[in-house]
């Protein structure tokens, strides 16, 4: 008599026998999801007990592995690690940089040291919202790094999906936390000369002890007059900037200083000739001002193999961590603790001053290219300052005021 044909998620008779070693082995058939029918089996000390742990593997059994890149019984810390491993190969993926800042970020979830609820040693099956959430709650984070954090686990565990590991996503089902929208200001134009004399202050060691910082002042300075990121700048090459005209172009009543973004020093001191998106690479006109301080500095620096603008006393590229610590420091300071427009100052918030400014002489869009933008939408969300301006349409609206006839008494306020 044929073998009856399983259903596709169907198991067939089960089957024991006794090991030499006295453990007990169950075995059985089942149709996965894809038609094809599998043995599969499973041990336990006793008979019942064998029995048991291979109908337990049927309730959670998702049906074939994929590719067999991943199966339901890999765990999280399998699955991350898979994850970075595309990520790295991935043309037009995450750049090493953003890696490293993901790694680190999904460290406060998988680390025992910083959760009491680790995920890592998880199998993808057991894995729920719940397991999640504690994970997140136990780590104690802010809300934007637990937003950071929800976002990796949720891409990595659609990649589950995409081997056939699991068949939803526990990740998505996390409750997102609400991250405060606090805009940062910009440097406003008129505090801006007393924001310099304080930096340079600290810059000379006026006002502590120890050797002097000569670059911080003019990477201030450059920042103010481009807008760049501070990685972009510390980036720059001489062969990136056009001080005095080509012979080609000696004539040309329209030409000007200007310098190209061509890459970006990373949070390690490394240089890479990609920026943070594909409307990085740009080039920026320099205003006259920040022309001749850059012709000054070009005179006064010993040439360096690195061709770089600013290069510290060892001949190695600066950190950008390096300057956004100093200026951390600066404003710290008692001596500055009456200078308000200090208090929030990183190389951001000059970045900010040169959107605002952009777009009151300008517009968004004009603010948008030299900031190195994708889309108008974050320029305006988070870089420009826009004054308050109450739009004047009152030649519409005073045609809709109510006839004499319709007027009970006199007109209010008058």
């Amino acid at each position: 008599m044929a073998r009856q044909k399983l259903m596709v998620g169907t198991y067939g008779e089960i089957s024991c026998f006794k090991l030499k070693s006295g453990t007990w082995h169950a075995r059985a058939r089942c149709c996965d999801v894809d038609g094809v029918v599998r043995q599969y089996r499973k041990n336990g000390e006793t008979k019942n007990k064998a029995r048991a742990n291979l109908k337990a593997f049927f309730v959670e059994h998702t049906g074939t592995f994929g590719d067999g890149a991943l199966a339901p019984d890999n765990t999280v810390q399998d699955l991350l690690d898979l994850w970075f491993e595309k990520m790295e190969k991935a043309e037009g993926g995450p750049s090493a940089e953003t890696l490293g800042y993901y790694r680190s970020h999904v460290r406060w979830v998988l680390d025992r040291d910083k959760t009491e609820q680790p995920l890592g040693a998880y199998q993808l099956r057991h894995v729920r919202p719940v397991i999640i959430q504690a994970a997140l709650d136990s780590a104690g984070v802010s809300p934007d790094l637990r937003k950071r954090i929800r976002s990796v686990l949720v891409r990595a565990f659609n990649m589950a999906i995409f081997h056939e590991a699991i068949n939803g996503n526990p990740a998505t089902a996390v409750p997102s936390v609400p991250v405060p929208r606090n805009k940062k200001k910009p440097v406003p134009v008129k505090d801006l000369d007393a924001v310099r004399v304080a930096i340079r202050e600290w810059a000379s060691a006026e006002k502590r002890n120890g050797p002097k910082s000569v670059d911080l002042p003019d990477i201030v300075e450059m920042l103010i007059a481009t807008g760049m990121r501070i990685g972009e700048l510390l980036a720059l090459r001489w062969s990136d900037i056009e001080l005095t005209p080509p012979p080609e172009r000696r004539d040309h009543e329209g030409w000007f200083p200007w310098l190209m973004v061509n890459g970006q020093i990373t949070s390690k001191g490394k240089r890479v000739d990609y920026g943070k998106t594909h409307a990085a690479i740009r080039p920026i006109a320099l205003p006259d001002w920040a022309a001749a301080l850059l012709r000054r500095r070009k005179v006064a620096q010993t040439p360096n193999d690195l061709d770089a603008v600013f290069i510290t006393r060892n001949g190695t590229w600066h950190f950008p961590t390096i300057v956004q610590g100093r200026l951390r420091h600066i404003r710290l300071l008692d001596d500055y603790a009456d200078l308000a427009a200090l208090q929030d100052v990183s190389p951001h918030s000059f970045r900010r001053t040169v959107a605002t400014e952009i777009d009151e002489v300008y517009d968004a869009e004009a603010a948008m290219n030299q900031l190195g933008h994708t889309s108008k939408a974050v320029t305006e969300r988070h870089y420009i300052n826009r004054r308050l301006v109450v739009p004047d349409y009152r030649a519409a609206t005073d045609r809709l005021a109510p006839g004499p006839e319709t007027s009970d008494g006199p007109t209010p306020g008058l």
